[in-house]
């Protein structure tokens, strides 16, 4: 990382980054499938070929389907499924270093709001984030309004995500692209899109902006 770079602004991604959420979103992925009567898909499988924006994904899978049909569909299925949603190992260390070091925190997430709010909640994590940006179906569209909106410094602001997509939203914007490894995307998909930093979890960036 450039030592000569200030942070006083974080974004952070939540699937993935934060919380691991991909045992009920491969449940209700592989119910949309059933629907359609595909073939279920292996975590391997959903991990190597997910990609944002949704659409993207859904268009290679079930080629179409309207996104309006399956966002129906899927937000069932997630809401029935009965697999846990837990806080990632580093996650709310790095949290507790922002709060502590002044930093303000914000999320940037294609996650569905009452998803978020209902997660962040149950894990106690609500109360870090100064405002949830939700829904963001491509963030790259969207990251510079958001900055604007803001106010802030791109110069002084970084983003991490677990998705190729966050890494290039990052770079789009002049944020400090960081990768970290607790999600959906590989070690050798996140060094395809070189980061300006790769950590095992958010932990590794404590001390580090």
């Amino acid at each position: 990382m450039n030592s000569m770079r200030k942070i006083n602004n974080v974004f952070l991604d939540w699937s993935g980054t934060v919380v691991d959420d991909l045992p009920p979103v491969l449940d209700a992925t592989n119910q949309v499938m059933a629907h359609y009567n595909k073939t279920p898909l292996t975590r391997e499988e959903f991990c190597r070929d997910f990609c944002l924006p949704f659409k993207d994904y859904y268009d290679r899978i079930l080629p179409g389907v309207p996104m309006t049909e399956l966002d129906t569909l899927y937000t069932s299925f997630f809401d029935d499924s009965n697999k846990e949603v837990t806080e990632l190992p580093g996650a709310r260390r790095f949290l507790d270093y922002c709060v502590k070091t002044g930093r303000r925190i914000f999320l940037l997430s294609a996650i569905k709001d009452q998803h978020f709010e209902s997660q962040a909640a149950a894990l106690g994590l609500r109360m870090y984030f100064e405002h949830a940006y939700t829904e963001v179906l491509n963030k790259s569209e969207s990251i510079h309004a958001i900055i604007e909106e803001l106010g802030i410094e791109a110069s002084e602001t970084l983003f991490a995500g677990d998705m190729q997509h966050d890494v290039e939203t990052a770079k789009s914007a002049d944020l400090l692209a960081v990768a970290t490894l607790t999600g959906y995307n590989s070690l050798e998909q996140l060094s395809a899109v070189s980061p300006d930093l790769l950590v095992d979890d958010l932990s590794f960036l404590v001390d580090q902006i």
